[in-house]
């Protein structure tokens, strides 16, 4: 079975939440793991993400479970814990550096040809996300959607189906390199002056500046996202 990035990052969350009850004391090697629905309140999670989470912890030697005696926290748990979080982290990043890469190959040509064909309208548009996108962020509110739907609109303004056919099929894909979890304010900042610098391109028409400002674009959200995944 695929973990999509979302639940990969709950079970890093729980791992990490586990890690820290360990470390205080509050479970010791030998204690009996709280039931389901309490972990799930605790956590703010579902219970299924619970239970995937502890069949994972189960298999990387954190947890021990007993049948008709429920789970228990494993001898030598603080350093499979260490363990497990150094694997999440390590997947995640490996994970988005293909995906970082796959956004570079294709997104500066995207704005390359963007730059040449955009229409009065299509520039218009992309203003007005940009502006929400402002609004939202000095609100405090997630950033998301608008960051999603100007990328998009600039894959529209190509005026090549199949290359918004194929932005809409990685939706999901790309959605992994931005995702809430790894939003900050830093980044949100960052990124409403990228996005600037790229409307500014394609509103001058200019294919080579839109291509340079959406690789700049790319490379700064990448330096921005590993620096809060790794702590470096």
């Amino acid at each position: 079975m695929t973990i999509s990035f979302r639940q990969k990052r709950i079970y890093e969350e729980i791992t990490t939440r586990l890690q820290t009850m360990v470390q205080n004391d509050d479970l010791k090697p030998g204690d009996r793991l709280p039931p389901e629905r309490q972990l799930a309140i605790m956590f703010g999670v579902s219970r299924n993400s619970v239970r995937e989470a502890i069949k994972s912890l189960e298999q990387h030697g954190v947890l021990l479970s007993k049948p008709g005696a429920g789970t228990y926290i494993a001898e030598n748990s603080q350093t499979n814990l260490a363990m497990a979080m150094g694997d999440a982290f390590a997947r995640e990043r490996h994970r988005l550096e293909d995906i970082f890469e796959l956004r570079l190959l294709l997104e500066p040509q995207i704005a390359h040809l963007a730059a040449q064909r955009v229409t009065k309208q299509e520039l218009q548009k992309l203003r007005s996300l940009i502006s929400a996108y402002t609004k939202n962020m000095q609100d405090g509110l997630p950033v998301y959607f608008y960051d999603q739907a100007f990328h998009d609109a600039i894959a529209a303004a190509t005026g090549n189906q199949s290359i918004t056919m194929i932005m809409v099929q990685m939706h999901e894909l790309l959605r992994e390199s931005r995702d809430e979890a790894l939003q900050s304010t830093v980044r949100s900042a960052k990124s409403l002056e990228d996005h600037q610098k790229i409307l500014e391109a394609l509103s001058m028409r200019d294919p080579e500046r839109a291509r340079e400002a959406m690789t700049d674009h790319l490379k700064h959200t990448r330096e921005i996202v590993f620096t809060s995944t790794t702590g470096e």
